[in-house]
């Protein structure tokens, strides 16, 4: 198994339109398989096996964190969410360490909320079809069976 980082142990930067500043740092946990010679595409696929992707504050406070580790040492193996301390209230019910299940999500729907939800503001103006193009070469190819990831807006 192999480890693909976006950030190289340091989370990226990125500006909110509202001039907040928060850092992304994703990762994802994949293997090279072989399929049978019979697909369209070739005898191997990349297959994911694991995320960790999060927003965070500079100063490194989880914002939200969208996570995926079914061969990990926690109980809960099911993609999930957890929202970060900076976004709970101390006497609330829900707490960082409560998994929020979702279905599985793509660097690019992390993206997308990102900008959506989260306010960053996105580098070029055609960033929503450049996400789609994307997310839907993944989904076309995708050999798991499960539900589109939820519409988080």
């Amino acid at each position: 198994m192999h480890t693909l980082t976006w950030t190289n142990a340091e989370p990226v930067p990125v500006q909110c339109l509202n001039g907040e500043i928060f850092a992304l740092d994703l990762a994802i946990q994949y293997e090279i398989v072989h399929l049978p010679t019979d697909r369209d595409r070739g005898p191997y696929k990349v297959s994911t096996r694991g995320y960790m992707h999060s927003v965070q504050t500079l100063d490194e406070a989880e914002v939200i964190a969208f996570h995926w580790h079914p061969g990990g040492k926690s109980h809960f193996t099911d993609p999930h969410m957890h929202l970060g301390s900076t976004q709970l209230n101390p006497a609330g019910v829900l707490s960082k360490k409560h998994h929020i299940p979702t279905a599985r999500m793509s660097v690019e729907g992390v993206l997308r909320f990102s900008i959506e939800q989260l306010k960053v503001e996105p580098l070029r103006d055609n960033w929503s079809s450049v996400l789609s193009d994307s997310e839907d070469l993944f989904r076309m190819w995708a050999t798991w069976t499960a539900a589109p990831a939820p519409d988080l807006g």
